[in-house]
């Protein structure tokens, strides 16, 4: 694994346990406490212990202090996945269990340092060397680091799946189950430490890096946590992602009509439409087309053919629309036959007082923005408004020719 890969995954688990300080899950205070103290020791062993931290150390003669840390901060982590699976148990931990685990983790510390002492390593490229008498206390080391991990986070399985099945539907019940399976890849993936005491038995050595397996491994265990660790913010990402793509796409739904009273209309436009619609400006252009739209119905209302109801009644016989479509195909041809009127350069005529206007109700942006998805759909699909249109130009034609 990459010292960026390691990096980037060391920053996920130090993000992961800032946002869990800041959730607050009923009856899970001191859970969430644990699980943040977990994932920055995570986030800061991997930095610690990263090849490239362990070589900057080295060349400023400081070998044993990365190696020091890193140990700490592991067994810190474990400890704190041991006392998570306390606090799941009851939601504040009785101090004797508390303070019977913090015991047991400094016996854990204790026990790996004196056997990293012991080992006497030097730094060999991004390996950790010992002597070939002295390779035992190496595998000792990361057989205790190995166990005590193991038992913590075996023990912290079953309290969570026991919260995953007793949790009511929602975030809580998919946080938990995604902690669940992290826990379960972790295991994993501290088993696979095995391949270590492997090499360290044979070679005297231990691997500064990752094999395939181990980062694969590692992969899928932070992208679980910090999955389960980001619940809280789904919803509110979820929802603004959502309102995005609604508006891109009743955005788009009202183009071919903003299109067609734009050509005969230019002055409509308040601004000239850009070549890509950024998220950021998405529900702001939408607003301006639905304006843009209304600013050409409100001027073809002066371009308003009366021969239109006539013509409309006698392409509703041909071809009736559906009951529930009655009103917005009608508006959809009083518009065709104002626009063609409009299209061929006749001059507006001022409403009579005795001619009110269509009722116009004020919808939210979104429900206006459908309706005026609706009436664009009419105006190009209807049979009767394509009827209304033809007779309209034939009507225009005639009067020309004549």
């Amino acid at each position: 694994m990459t010292d960026t890969v390691l990096y980037l995954i060391a920053a996920v688990f130090l993000l992961s346990a800032c946002h869990l300080l800041r959730a607050r899950w009923e009856g899970l205070s001191a859970a969430t406490r644990y699980g943040s103290v977990a994932a920055a020791a995570l986030g800061a062993k991997l930095i610690v212990l990263d090849p490239l931290t362990v070589a900057t150390a080295s060349r400023a003669g400081l070998v044993p202090l990365p190696v020091l840390m890193g140990a700490a901060l592991y067994v810190s982590a474990a400890c704190a996945f041991r006392l998570l699976a306390l606090a799941l148990r009851t939601a504040e931990p009785p101090r004797r269990a508390v303070r019977r685990e913090l015991a047991l983790a400094a016996g854990a510390l204790l026990t790996s340092l004196g056997f990293q002492f012991l080992a006497a390593p030097h730094l060999a490229g991004s390996d950790l060397v010992s002597s070939p008498s002295h390779r035992w206390y190496l595998v000792a080391y990361d057989a205790t680091i190995t166990l005590y991990l193991g038992y913590c986070l075996s023990a912290l399985v079953r309290p969570l799946a026991r919260r995953a099945r007793l949790a009511g539907p929602g975030l809580l019940r998919t946080a938990l189950r995604l902690f669940v399976l992290g826990t379960l890849a972790g295991l994993v993936w501290n088993a696979w430490t095995v391949d270590d005491m492997i090499r360290a038995a044979t070679t005297s050595a231990q691997d500064g890096g990752d094999d395939t397996l181990s980062a694969v491994l590692g992969a899928l265990c932070v992208g679980l946590i910090a999955a389960g660790a980001s619940t809280t913010l789904w919803t509110p990402v979820s929802s603004t992602v959502r309102g995005w793509l609604r508006a891109r796409r009743r955005y788009r739904a009202l183009t071919p009509l903003w299109a067609e009273l734009h050509a005969v209309l230019p002055e409509i436009t308040l601004v000239r439409p850009g070549g890509h619609l950024w998220p950021s400006h998405v529900h702001f252009a939408l607003y301006r087309r639905v304006i843009e739209i209304q600013d050409a119905r409100m001027i073809l209302r002066h371009y308003a053919d009366p021969r239109t109801p006539d013509w409309l009644a006698e392409a509703t016989r041909r071809f009736p629309p559906p009951e529930e479509h009655a009103s917005v195909v009608a508006e959809a041809a009083s518009l065709v036959g104002a626009l063609e009127r409009a299209a061929v350069g006749a001059l507006p005529t001022a409403r009579g007082t005795d001619t009110p206007a269509p009722h116009e109700p004020h919808h939210p942006l979104d429900a206006e923005a459908d309706w005026l998805a609706g009436l664009g759909a009419a105006f190009a699909t209807s049979p009767a408004v394509a009827h209304v249109r033809t007779t309209a130009r034939a009507q225009r034609a005639s009067a020309v020719s004549g």
